[in-house]
């Protein structure tokens, strides 16, 4: 009788101690283990995971608002090269697939040496049709514009002076690069009708009006690589 009663003790001591031990599950925290990766060596270790909403690339814009680097370093919308023009634009998108950008340009500067000077002023209105459907507003488009300015001409034997106007219709490509940050390639061609005043100078260098005229033409008018952020 002491035998079993010995026997019963050892088999039944673990079980009871292991039961007393059990750690109750029911109220602790819930802790979720990394997930892991085989190595391989066949050991496993735990996968980081990074949030990549910083650097995530604007899907969904709302406004825009960028530069002509080309217009910058002298390259003028009508691929003449002369000196640098001041712009900026920006721009409002709607309804997945529309967009309407106002464009605004300054110059005010000599070159060459000091010997010639350009100076003029140019606003931009351009409605847009995106052909992407899913308000991402990116790949090509197509639109109509308007334009108005003035501008003011001068090389050491004449002047150009006057006012012009135009419409047209636009095209261009748009890639989302970075977070915000854009390219765009974008021309424009179309109807420009352009008042001109030409002064020369005589021997004293006092200038004198000799011509009056007014031009209209169809041309290219518009070309840009546009840098813009967009939000």
């Amino acid at each position: 009788m002491a035998i079993a009663s010995c026997l019963a003790y050892i088999v039944l001591a673990p079980l009871n101690t292991e039961a007393c031990e059990q750690p109750n599950n029911e109220n602790r925290p819930v802790h979720e283990t990394p997930a892991k990766g085989d190595l391989p060596d066949g050991s496993t270790h735990a996968i980081a995971t990074v949030d990549t909403t910083a650097t995530r690339i604007v899907e969904h814009p709302k406004w825009n608002v960028g530069t002509n680097i080309l217009e910058w370093i002298g390259v003028m919308p009508d691929l003449k090269y002369t000196t640098w023009g001041a712009n900026v634009h920006g721009e409002f998108y709607f309804k997945k697939q529309f967009s309407v950008r106002l464009t605004a340009a300054y110059s005010e500067h000599h070159y060459s040496h000091g010997e010639k000077f350009q100076g003029f002023t140019s606003y931009v209105v351009e409605p847009r049709y995106w052909l992407r459907k899913d308000a991402t507003f990116r790949g090509f488009f197509g639109g109509i514009y308007g334009q108005l300015g003035d501008y003011n001409d001068v090389d050491p034997d004449r002047k150009y002076t006057g006012h012009f106007w135009g419409a047209g219709l636009s095209a261009g490509y748009l890639y989302p690069v970075w977070r915000g940050l854009a390219l765009e390639f974008n021309v424009r061609a179309g109807y420009r009708s352009t008042e001109i005043k030409k002064y020369v100078y005589n021997d004293a260098g006092t200038r004198c009006l000799c011509q009056r005229i007014d031009k209209n033409v169809f041309a290219l008018t518009g070309f840009a690589l546009n840098v813009s952020w967009r939000f």
